[in-house]
Order: C-alpha cells, then structure tokens, then sequence
C-alpha cells in the first residue's frame, strides 16, 4: 500500500471539486504552489515595483504591502527532525 502525501490529496480534491482531470489539477496545484513559493523579500520587492509601475508612492505603497503581506502566506522554514519533534510535544 503506497502513501499519499498531502499534494496528493489536495491535487484529488481540486479534481473532484472543478471537474479537471487529475493531470489538469496537478498542474494547477504546481502553478498554484510555485507562485506561493516566493520568500517574503522577494514578493514585497514585486509588490512595490507593480505599485510604483501604478503610479503609487511609497507612503502610501508601505502600507498598502503591510496588508498583503498579513494576507499572504509564505513556505515554511527547513525544520530539523528534532525540531518537528518538539512543536509536536513540546
């Protein structure tokens, strides 16, 4: 019996939830994921370059960035075995 990752599961559900078929929704999931990917430096200097390319200035792009930012979710640090071990039990 072979396991599933998580990937695995939310490429199912996006399948069974749009109607694609399981290919289609792996590679939304990929795009989905890869977009996600970006370190929080990264997606604020792209941010303040599109608000720039808007004709926005910075006192009113800095905040603007700060709210995005709370919204956005960003990957997680490389944990060690040891540190997942102790988020789980302390």
């Amino acid at each position: 019996m072979s396991e599933t990752s998580d990937l695995d599961e939310l490429t199912d559900y996006v399948a069974r939830s749009s109607g694609l078929d399981p290919a289609q929704a792996r590679r939304i999931v990929d795009d989905v994921l890869s977009y996600l990917s970006e370190s929080p430096e990264d997606f604020v200097r792209r941010r303040h370059a599109r608000w720039l390319g808007l004709g926005r200035r910075n006192p009113e792009i800095y905040p603007l960035i700060a709210a995005e930012l709370a919204q956005r979710r960003f990957p997680a640090p490389r944990w060690s075995l040891r540190q997942i071990r102790r988020i789980i039990y302390g």
